[in-house]
């Protein structure tokens, strides 16, 4: 009786060993990549027109690598907020089914939230606690929009940081901006740990870059600027998978 025992175990340990050479040889590394998120992730330029984005910039990345199976930028909207993209999410049974299937998920949102509660016209940029205040209060939104995100997307997920566009609209280098700017860097990176993301900064790339910023009334990066940010993506993704 033993011996038929002991017999059964090898036998379902070779099978269990075939299936997983299988499973290795059959294996495919492509990658299904969604993009989430508010007019970067669309591809706004700086004279209110939509074409390609840092998120059209990584689909050609993967896909010259011959990594990619599938790309979406369908859930990507200009003026989309944090809580935007949470009801999207909850509402569309489309998009809960993309997430579950995909492999990388980038994501730019909170912008929005943040210029709804200001006005850009008489903001006083050197009025550091206010600023801070109202970076403050989209927080626990932005948390709970990777949270609901993380709920369906089990691998990686790319947070893009923002850039700062103010010295350039205001034609000042105030040092209490750089210090916002930290700031929310700081915060992001936090809530970017707690959700098991990657958040990658954009503050320094664009300050030293003017030129990815041409018109001075609108806040948008032209092609130079989102083909910057998709290769850090892409880098950093890169050097994620080795």
């Amino acid at each position: 009786m033993k011996r038929k025992r002991l017999i059964k175990s090898i036998v379902f340990l070779i099978l269990l060993l075939c299936v997983f050479g299988i499973y290795q040889i059959f294996k495919t590394d492509q990658i299904n990549y969604i993009a989430l998120g508010d007019s970067l992730a669309e591809g706004m330029n700086p004279y209110g027109e939509v074409g390609y984005s840092y998120t059209d910039y990584v689909a050609d990345g993967l896909k010259a690598k011959k990594q990619l199976a599938s790309y979406t930028k369908k859930y990507t909207k200009s003026g989309y907020t944090t809580e935007d993209v949470i009801t999207q999410i909850n509402n569309n049974l489309n998009l809960k089914k993309d997430l579950r299937e995909s492999d990388l998920v980038t994501v730019s949102i909170g912008a929005n939230d943040f210029l709804r509660q200001i006005h850009i016209k008489t903001l006083n940029i050197n009025d550091l606690l206010t600023l801070k205040t109202k970076v403050m209060n989209i927080f626990p939104n932005i948390k709970k929009c990777l949270e609901e995100i993380r709920k369906y997307a089990k691998e990686d997920i790319i947070i893009v940081g923002y850039y700062n566009p103010i010295p350039f609209l205001f034609n000042t280098n105030s040092k209490d901006l750089d210090e916002l700017f930290a700031y929310i860097d700081s915060e992001y990176q936090k809530i970017a740990e707690e959700y098991n993301c990657t958040y990658l900064s954009f503050y320094q790339l664009f300050k030293k870059n003017p030129s990815f910023l041409p018109n001075p009334m609108d806040i948008h990066p032209n092609l130079d600027g989102y083909q910057a940010i998709s290769q850090e993506i892409l880098k950093n993704y890169s050097l994620k998978e080795k």
